[in-house]
């Protein structure tokens, strides 16, 4: 095993690797961090370049892709409010509420240092328990991965603000949302009133991109005058770099949300939204601060992080082990293997050893060469935070409008975009919270599919979501998630009643 690994990075560690890891890795993190282009559509637009490559050339520029996609999506949600992921939703939440303090420097260090260190957490632990984490991840059905969403919507208590009901009620709007247009398994027409806009359903890109950022523009254009504190205090990123003690006081919660990340991540389908989310929720949970949850929580970027990034580890995990893709970018990494002639899975150990262990040490690489060129990349954002809020908002409105017109060429897309965006307004205006809106149009589609399957198994006996061991312990983990901050804060209820 060691001539393997030493093999492996010898190839790796080649000039013409290393630069497939750093052009893959600049392309992945422009494609995360702009709307629109997301990690899959990065790494398939890379596929069309990889065929003339060596397999393990053609792989480290992937790797590369996939693991800055990640990342990219969470620059832009810090400083301009525009998640470029929608795992990189609780990072818009907590991080671009620290740029508008005049933070967004010491946000960035925080993303940036926690993401590559859950990136390189979950790239040991695929190296060492690959067989192990596969095998756990075949137990996963219909009814675990339906009481998996559940526990990642419990935490809504923690993103609803002064009112639990107003959470609940914007969640249930979400979720409704996820069921609009043609049934997933009869495939009949719901909600759509006879356009063909709706047919399709809901793209949650568009959406997120008209409740979050939109919507945070025509609130800012009610009062043109009004800068962002972050123009005046803003010092740059070696002035703002965290102490060491900043970390060290968290290492337990770091520790959790990378396992989480990593363990969620090798599920088939688990996704880094779910991740993300899963942490996000936990972090709310055991935070000793819980007024700064939604307000710039440090605990809720870096448990967010953290997971979000261990997640790709994950992922690759389950595609290696047994050829299932953990989400949207693996399962196009699936094309590069046949591209190149091989089929991902168990078989590929023992014909491929070396491809194998070659994307094992790409990975690792990958998130090396990210801590760099993250800094560089960030620094060119920074500039433009400097500048007052009213002189690029309407770029980032013109970026928006690409993003969501790029994804289809359809201006269907923009009119949903724009729609969301006035419905986000108001929602600002009479105190709703829009995070428990996204996250459950996020996660309400997998968690219909999940529960129809899980019924159409059991001949319509719910019971099958209780008497299964693993889907039993998320559902009551799920419970006290949802319990255990109303007993905890007990003002969230008066909140509820007052609302």
């Amino acid at each position: 095993m060691l001539d393997l690994y030493w093999n492996a990075f010898a190839t790796v560690l080649l000039p013409k690797n290393i630069l497939a890891i750093c052009l893959g890795g600049l392309w992945g993190l422009l494609a995360g961090a702009l709307p629109g282009i997301s990690t899959s559509m990065g790494v398939v637009l890379l596929l069309s370049f990889t065929y003339a490559l060596s397999p393990i050339t053609a792989f480290c520029m992937l790797c590369a892709a996939y693991c800055g996609g990640i990342t990219g999506g969470s620059i832009t949600s810090i400083l301009f409010g525009i998640p470029g992921e929608p795992s990189a939703i609780p990072t818009t939440i907590e991080g671009h509420a620290l740029a508008k303090q005049g933070r967004a420097a010491y946000a960035l260090w925080l993303f940036i240092i926690c993401s590559i260190g859950g990136g390189i957490f979950s790239v040991l632990i695929m190296m060492a328990a690959t067989p192990v984490m596969a095998n756990f991840a075949l137990r996963f059905g219909p009814p675990e991965f339906f009481s998996l969403v559940v526990l990642g919507l419990s935490v809504v208590a923690s993103l609803s603000g002064g009112s639990v009901m107003k959470g609940f009620l914007a969640c249930f709007f979400g979720i409704f949302l996820a069921t609009v247009g043609t049934d997933g398994i009869t495939g009949g027409e719901r909600f759509t009133f006879g356009t063909e806009i709706l047919l399709g359903g809901i793209n949650f890109v568009t959406a997120m991109v008209g409740l979050l950022a939109v919507s945070e523009i025509l609130e800012e254009a009610e009062q043109p005058f009004q800068e962002y504190k972050s123009s005046v205090a803003y010092k740059g990123l070696r002035d703002e770099l965290p102490k060491l003690s900043d970390y060290s006081k968290h290492w337990f919660l770091l520790l959790r949300s990378a396992v989480v990340g990593t363990v969620v991540g090798s599920l088939p389908g688990g996704g880094a939204t779910i991740v993300s989310f899963l942490a996000y929720g936990d972090a709310s949970r055991s935070t000793k601060h819980p007024e700064k949850i939604g307000h710039g929580s440090e605990e809720g970027l870096m448990a967010a992080e953290t997971a979000n990034n261990a997640g790709t580890g994950g992922s690759m995990t389950i595609l290696l082990a047994l050829g299932l893709p953990g989400g949207n970018a693996t399962a196009m990494l699936i094309a590069a293997f046949m591209i190149h002639g091989m089929q991902p899975g168990p078989m590929l150990y023992a014909s491929r050893p070396d491809i194998i262990y070659g994307i094992f040490v790409a990975m690792l690489m990958s998130n090396v060469f990210l801590l760099a060129l993250t800094i560089m990349s960030i620094k060119l954002f920074l500039q433009l935070n400097r500048l007052p809020y009213t002189a690029f908002s309407a770029a980032i409105m013109i970026l928006c409008v690409i993003g969501a017109f790029g994804l289809n060429n359809s201006m269907d897309d923009l009119y949903v975009m724009f729609a969301f965006g006035v419905i986000g307004y108001f929602m600002r205006k009479y105190k709703i919270p829009i995070a428990p809106a996204v996250l459950g149009l996020v996660l309400g589609d997998l968690a219909e599919l999940s529960l129809r399957r899980s019924l159409l198994l059991s001949l319509g006996d719910p019971l099958i979501l209780v008497t299964r061991p693993i889907s039993l312990i998320l559902l009551l983990t799920a419970a006290v998630s949802i319990l255990w901050p109303l007993f905890k804060k007990p003002k969230l209820l008066e909140g509820s009643e007052n609302a």
